[in-house]
């Protein structure tokens, strides 16, 4: 299997930025209840996980820090950097709760070309988002992740199929403050 590229920076923080100032939500007035969930959030992040490489099979150890951060009326934005085998991969992007369509949002992107919106599912006071990349014609990986913000924390599973050799990554991070 071939690796994950080290560095496409220039591309992730364009459609990092071109991400951020998205018009997504509806009307300022958003569900308050909705809108503070989303918002209790914000703040700074650290995760340890594992993942299993599809090129050895074995398991590593995955290290993350995340920022997420109060951009507006009912949005947040989160900037994430993990190292992997030696690699760092960065995600970024933004979750609304959308107050027109009556429910979160959130859009995604990562240094391995995946791109993404889902909608959040909210169940109590935890909410669920299932990411699948909607670019993967054409690239040599599918993405999928799945973010889910739980209480006191926020956990990242993430699927990635290297679409040349069918070879599987997966791996699970929980964060904490």
């Amino acid at each position: 299997m071939r690796s994950l590229p080290k560095a496409l920076p220039a591309k992730v923080m364009a459609f990092a930025i071109a991400l951020a100032s998205l018009p997504l939500a509806g009307p300022a007035l958003a569900a308050q209840e909705d809108v503070d969930l989303l918002k209790s959030y914000v703040g700074d992040w650290r995760g340890r996980g594992s993942a299993v490489l599809a090129s050895t099979g074995k398991e590593e150890t995955v290290v993350c820090r995340m920022a997420v951060e109060d951009t507006g009326t009912a949005r947040v934005t989160f900037d994430g950097r993990c190292t992997l085998a030696g690699r760092t991969i960065a995600v970024a992007g933004t979750m609304i709760w959308n107050e027109q369509a009556s429910q979160y949002e959130a859009a995604m992107s990562s240094v391995a070309g995946f791109q993404s919106l889902a909608i959040g599912r909210r169940n109590g006071d935890d909410i669920d988002f299932e990411l699948i990349n909607r670019n993967a014609e054409g690239k040599e990986y599918r993405v999928e992740a799945a973010m889910a913000l739980q209480g006191a924390q926020i956990g990242m599973d993430l699927h990635i199929t290297d679409l040349s050799t069918g070879g599987v990554t997966t791996a699970q991070v929980p964060f904490t403050q």
